[in-house]
């Protein structure tokens, strides 16, 4: 009988031994579900559940989310490794935790063994909630003495072994019904109140709605882009270039506008983003080369053997794939690629790729002119110069117009136009559109110029009866005989 009841007794034991140990597992299961690992806090989707809980329990609920970071915890990362940033990070959520923990206006998102009040986001994005219904002063003060106080909780200096380092926090907030009124839309709000604070230097950014606004106009005017270009419903020009010793023109650029409404038509530099962020700014690119050699095909009928130069305004375009386009236009028109100029604006040079840099190379072995627009003079930009044969470069020269007080510009102008006669380059001076603006031009040696005081832009359609009316103004201007093409 004594040894039956112990082994009856042995068998309840490890029974109950084996029920224990489940429970522990699914404990810390359960823990590992909910909790972020690296910091012990509960993760993001926990946290969003008890926020929807405690967002839903009151009709008028009227709470505040905080998201914030520290924005220069990205030199630990390059420092120290993942492995050991995560220490750190550890370090800095248990300050940050124990600094709210006794704050009674914080939603709680666990409660054993005690309160936890903060929660880790995606990535180094922290969460707490903040219940305004809990005080009678102004949501932003209560807020911004949070943000201080968090901001205080922070160690002056943060080591690890030889390694230390001051976090500075930035914060988001939006606020429930005046910035959304689900979970998932006032804390994806904070976040981006947090990005666009940490944009602007602004330690505490509380969200916009006009922002929102902003955003859905840019989709609308988007969509009906993406249609525009696709449905070729945009409007084309062609603007003089002339030389003012005798009047004779030396080329055109081609200009496109996109008309949003009637009144405000929108130029090329006004909408690419636009055009980039649709997905079809390689189909406006494709039709303004078209246009370009529809062009030169008008052009050389009418006897005018000049350039028509086109604008990439990005260098995500200078792909192989443009190339072959543009060769078959080159033999379906049958028509040289000097005459064919391709303006870039000087940062897309200065910042693109090797394979961008390949691309314009096969531009030129095609006999494609290259031209650098609004080009500064700079230090980097005088190096690309010496290192890539540009054709030609372009300056504005609006700021020639200007008053007395604008001297350090105008002598940049002067010098570079001095600077590109000994280097026997040709330079164009852009929006020339006043008087007194081309007179100051042609003072310091300028002799190509381009703007509104020759024409604003002539329709393609239009082109034979402009070159009859500015040929009968200028005589000598016109060319003696139009060569083959």
């Amino acid at each position: 009988m004594v040894f039956y009841g112990a082994k009856l007794r042995s068998k309840f034991t490890a029974k109950n031994t084996e029920s224990s140990s489940l429970k522990k597992v699914s404990q810390e299961d359960f823990f590992s579900y909910t909790h972020d690992l690296t910091t012990n806090l509960p993760t993001a989707q926990h946290a969003l559940k008890q926020f929807d809980q405690a967002l839903k329990a009151t009709q008028n609920a009227h709470m505040a989310a905080v998201v914030f970071k520290p924005i220069n915890f990205q030199q630990v990362n390059t420092v120290l490794g993942h492995h050991n940033s995560d220490i750190l990070l550890l370090q800095l959520a248990f300050c940050l935790k124990k600094n709210v923990e006794k704050n009674q206006s914080l939603l709680s998102f666990d409660i054993s063994p005690k309160a936890v009040k903060l929660a880790r986001l995606q990535g180094l994005d922290f969460l707490v909630v903040f219940d305004l219904s809990t005080t009678k002063h102004d949501a932003k003060d209560v807020i911004d003495d949070l943000c201080q106080q968090l901001t205080k909780a922070v160690p002056n200096a943060m080591s690890f072994k030889s390694f230390s380092l001051n976090f500075e926090l930035a914060f988001g907030v939006a606020i429930s019904g005046e910035h959304g009124n689900s979970v998932n839309e006032i804390v994806s709000h904070a976040t981006d109140a947090l990005l666009t604070g940490v944009a602007n230097e602004q330690s505490i950014q509380y969200f916009d709605n006009s922002a929102v606004l902003y955003t859905e106009q840019q989709l609308h005017l988007m969509e009906r882009l993406r249609q525009d270009i696709l449905a070729e419903n945009l409007r084309w020009f062609l603007q003089p270039q002339i030389n003012v010793t005798d009047n004779s023109l030396v080329g055109f650029e081609l200009k496109v506008h996109w008309y949003t409404n009637e009144a405000e038509p929108l130029e090329l530099l006004s909408f690419i983003d636009l055009a980039e962020h649709s997905g079809e700014v390689y189909s406006l690119t494709k039709q303004m080369f078209k246009q370009a050699f529809l062009a030169l095909s008008a052009l050389h009928q009418l006897g005018v053997q000049q350039r028509v130069s086109v604008t990439l305004s990005s260098k995500n375009l200078l792909e192989p794939a443009l190339i072959d386009y543009i060769e078959q236009l080159m033999k379906y028109y049958n028509i040289s690629g000097k005459y064919l100029m391709i303006e870039l604006n000087e940062q897309v040079m200065l910042s693109a790729c090797q394979r961008a840099k390949s691309t314009i190379d096969q531009l030129k072995s095609l006999d494609i002119n290259i031209a650098i627009d609004n080009f500064s003079g700079s230090y980097e930009s005088l190096r690309y110069l010496r290192k890539m044969a540009i054709h030609q470069i372009k300056i504005n020269c609006q700021q020639l117009g200007d008053k007395e007080d604008n001297r350090a510009d105008k002598a940049i102008i002067n010098a570079l136009i001095t600077l590109t006669r000994s280097m026997n380059l040709p330079l164009i001076g852009t929006h020339i559109n006043r008087d007194d603006i081309a007179n100051a031009f042609i003072a310091m040696g300028g002799k190509l110029m381009q703007g509104d005081i020759i024409n604003r832009g002539v329709v393609p359609d239009e082109i034979e009866i402009w070159l009859k009316k500015w040929f009968a103004q200028h005589p000598e201007a016109k060319p003696k005989m139009a060569d083959k093409r």
